[in-house]
């Protein structure tokens, strides 16, 4: 029998053991996965939905905390509109409102004219037009969710706004947005005159070098930020906090995964203590010992990864069961938020079984079988 096939048999042994050491794994990982997807399901969502309106590039104010609390003048606009490659700028304003049961809605404002208005991919009614005021467009998930098509009235903020239109995104944060001009909103979020970012659109030819020579140049225009729609939430300091979170708390998750490895490895290692004595006694190596100790820590931990990939993709349809997460978020498993929780659980139980093993070929054949 090889090595591999013993330890399968170890593990068996103790069914309720490997089992409850797999399943303390398999959440740790899980958490972990599901944590780590939260702050990538929060950057991957509004980049698409900021691409998907037209940005080439995000102008946005250097000291804001969230994508939502930046406050740029409008007027910023035409200085950013002279900069050279630039072919076109647009200002929104995004904000949460409550409508009469209260509950928050994301609300863009955009400028009659905007790319954000033209590509809007109206399924129902009309887009909204020069000397609108007080109408919207909703995107289908709202609409869907607060049961209104167009002609209906919207409550935003005790104020009443008729619907023209139903438009169908395809990033789920623009399909549970509500879209408004500019100045309506500005006026209903008492921010006049201000917009939350800028959407630039680039000129030809959009190659990587004249990207990056027009973001330099917007840069210097003023204490801003200029960033990719990718990356635009890389800048913001909430972000990174929950980010930091997750991960320390996915740490603790998958530190607490290896002391169970530790500790079950330990017990079996106490419980085979004559078993231990009897093997190196008819010739088993040192090295051949502590590979068997470390094998079985290392099946243990293939088993709860393969557990927490599947706990922690279920966890995340939990988020996404979530109205106030759901609406606007979709968590798409990742390379690097599958295999972090994973390289680092391996890693961990290794780890955990290093100490047993070693506490098995330090006992002496003939110690081994008198403490058996």
């Amino acid at each position: 029998m090889n090595l591999f096939g013993f330890a399968l048999i170890n593990l068996r042994r103790r069914p309720a053991r490997t089992l409850l050491s797999t399943l303390g794994i398999g959440l740790a990982v899980g958490g972990a996965v599901a944590l780590l997807s939260l702050g990538q399901g929060i950057r991957s969502g509004v980049g698409d939905s900021l691409d998907e309106r037209g940005a080439d590039l995000v102008v946005s104010q250097r000291a804001s905390t969230d994508a939502f609390g930046g406050r740029l003048p409008e007027t910023m606009g035409g200085r950013l509109a002279a900069v050279p490659g630039v072919a076109g700028v647009d200002g929104e304003l995004i904000a949460f409102a409550a409508n009469a049961s209260g509950r928050p809605i994301l609300v863009a404002g955009a400028a009659p004219g905007s790319a954000a208005l033209r590509q809007a991919p109206i399924v129902a009614g009309r887009n909204l037009r020069e000397g609108d005021d007080r109408q919207v467009v909703l995107g289908d998930v709202i609409a869907e969710s607060l049961g209104l098509t167009p002609g209906a009235t919207i409550e935003l903020q005790d104020e009443s706004f008729e619907v023209v239109g139903i438009a169908r995104w395809k990033s789920r944060m623009n399909r549970s947005v509500v879209l408004m001009p500019l100045a309506a909103l500005q006026a209903l979020t008492f921010r006049t005159g201000q917009v939350t970012g800028f959407h630039i659109r680039l000129a030809e030819p959009r190659t990587a070098a004249h990207r990056e020579e027009v973001r330099a140049a917007l840069a210097a225009t003023g204490p801003v930020l200029v960033s990719d729609a990718a990356e635009v939430m890389d800048n913001y300091r909430n972000l990174a906090v929950l980010n930091a979170v997750s991960l320390a708390v996915s740490l603790i998750a998958l530190a607490l995964g290896g002391l169970n490895v530790l500790s079950s490895q330990l017990m079996s290692v106490q419980e085979r203590t004559r078993e231990i004595g009897i093997i190196s006694a008819i010739g088993w190596t040192d090295r051949r010992l502590l590979g068997l100790i470390l094998l079985e820590g290392m099946v243990l931990g293939t088993m709860g990864c393969l557990l927490g990939t599947g706990i922690g993709i279920a966890f995340t349809g939990l988020f996404e069961a979530i109205p106030a997460i759901g609406r606007y978020i979709t968590f798409k498993p990742t390379i690097v938020g599958l295999g972090v929780p994973l390289v680092g659980a391996m890693v961990l139980c290794a780890a955990g079984a290093l100490y047993p093993a070693w506490r098995a070929v330090r006992l002496s054949p003939a110690a081994a079988l008198r403490r058996g």
